[in-house]
């Protein structure tokens, strides 16, 4: 079954449809059942042969059409890196899903049939994953997303099978189940825990002025390990409520994770280290997530545009023109350089970031009228001065 929008054109009585995903199912030894998944993938995807992180998204049936955008999204704006989307839905079996077994009895008497969570978690890391790494291009980066029972899920993964998922998205959880077995676990496995190379966002939501005990005191824990490699955060977000944080929750703790992805600000690690910093920065940023990637065309706009902000011509045109073959420069930002030099009254350069221009935007009136406003031929231009 494919999931789509639909997308009226209004005036000419068409519809198209935009494609979000695709439902597939799967039948489990360990469950005794079909199980049913909602599947995005990047719009890269089929058009490519590249391989992609996975998001495993827990309570799939009421968060998988936000969270695509949002991975779509961050994607697009090359705040993170296109993903694969796999929403697991438990339906009528959620209770049961996402829950260690409990020894409390209101907890027992209101969510009957609690305790498949070690089952679940089985049938994640020997069905689901290897069946997803058959078929679907994958890297070897996964996620695990989920709130309130599924993030007492993640909670129970991170500290049962560790190395089965490199990040976490723990949305609100309910780690007072059963007593808080669940953080007593957590205290002892961060204590002994020495070298973990993950990734855990936490998030709570406003109750009755804080979070709740339980996350305080996982929070608290966390504060505590020493082990190598690992990276957490806790943000409370006090202006939400249990049921409305996930959104936000997802797009924070994207961000978070792969802040290494992106560049906040590149002018200062260029001013630290040059062009070689910012390569340096995106391939190390990469690697943590079983990536190899070249630095992106836009960081290095960026450097430039900020360079020229600050007036530094020299330093801009030197990274602009640093690979003209591999990175040719946009049109816009060589105007930006003859309106700068011209403004300092160096006109020889003006006009030489004037004919670059047109080199590559043959059609720019604005470069044509400046090089007629500089006394020179608009239609005398060096041939591949670039190239």
């Amino acid at each position: 079954m494919i999931l789509a929008w639909a997308v009226f054109s209004l005036g000419q009585n068409q519809t198209h449809f935009v494609t979000i995903g695709q439902t597939v199912q799967i039948h489990s030894e360990i469950l005794k059942q079909s199980r049913s998944l909602t599947v995005s993938k990047p719009n890269s995807y089929d058009s490519g042969t590249d391989r992609y992180p996975v998001l495993y998204l827990l309570d799939g049936e009421s968060n998988f059409e936000y969270t695509a955008a949002i991975v779509r999204f961050l994607a697009d704006s090359e705040r993170i890196p296109e993903m694969i989307v796999v929403a697991i839905n438990s339906g009528d079996r959620r209770t049961h899903d996402l829950t260690p077994p409990s020894e409390v009895e209101i907890e027992n008497r209101f969510s009957p049939g609690n305790g498949g969570a070690d089952a679940f978690l089985a049938f994640i890391g020997d069905e689901l994953v290897p069946y997803v790494e058959r078929n679907y291009r994958t890297r070897p980066y996964r996620i695990l997303v989920g709130h309130s029972f599924g993030e007492l899920f993640a909670i129970h993964t991170m500290v049962t099978k560790p190395k089965l998922f490199d990040a976490y998205i723990a949305i609100d959880p309910t780690v007072s189940w059963n007593d808080g077995a669940e953080i007593v676990r957590a205290q002892q496995f961060f204590s002994e825990a020495r070298d973990l190379q993950s990734d855990l966002y936490i998030t709570a939501a406003n109750t009755f002025g804080t979070a709740t005990p339980g996350i305080q005191e996982l929070v608290g824990a966390l504060g505590k390990n020493a082990a190598r490699g690992f990276r957490w955060k806790f943000e409370w977000m006090k202006d939400e409520s249990h049921l409305s944080i996930p959104l936000p929750s997802i797009y924070s703790g994207l961000s978070t994770i792969f802040d290494g992805w992106y560049l906040t600000d590149p002018l200062l690690l260029f001013d630290e280290g040059g062009l070689e910093a910012i390569r340096r920065h995106f391939r190390e940023g990469a690697t943590r997530y079983g990536d190899e990637r070249a630095t992106p065309p836009f960081a290095i706009s960026l450097v430039v545009a900020a360079l020229i902000e600050k007036r530094r011509l020299e330093e801009a045109s030197t990274v602009l023109l640093h690979d003209p073959e591999g990175n040719p420069p946009p049109w816009n930002q060589l105007d930006a350089h003859a309106r700068g030099y011209a403004e300092r009254g160096n006109v020889e350069q003006a006009i030489r970031f004037c004919r670059l221009s047109l080199q590559e935007n043959p059609h720019n009136a604005w470069v044509r009228q400046k090089l007629t406003e500089m006394g020179a031929n608009p239609s005398a231009l060096p041939k591949h001065e670039l190239h």
